[in-house]
């Protein structure tokens, strides 16, 4: 999903797959669902993916994510 932006990020390929939903607006369930894991997982990620960005919020982090897939195509 993310490649080569999200593994410069220092993300995990299941992070860089949460990640990449994060910025299509999904919620934890529906990363949840999306992926077969629990809730819990999904939320568990994502507190890891923004402390791993250093980002405040899932808008912060989806803007690094996207920030981070235009400079890797350059």
């Amino acid at each position: 999903m993310g490649g080569a932006a999200g593994q410069d990020m220092g993300l995990t390929e299941r992070e860089q797959e949460v990640l990449h939903l994060i910025a299509e607006g999904y919620t934890d369930a529906e990363i949840g669902a999306a992926l077969h894991i629990s809730i819990y997982t999904a939320q568990n990620h994502v507190k890891s993916i923004l402390r791993k960005l250093n980002a405040r919020n899932r808008t912060q982090a989806s803007t690094i994510y996207l920030g981070g897939m235009t400079n890797s195509s350059h």
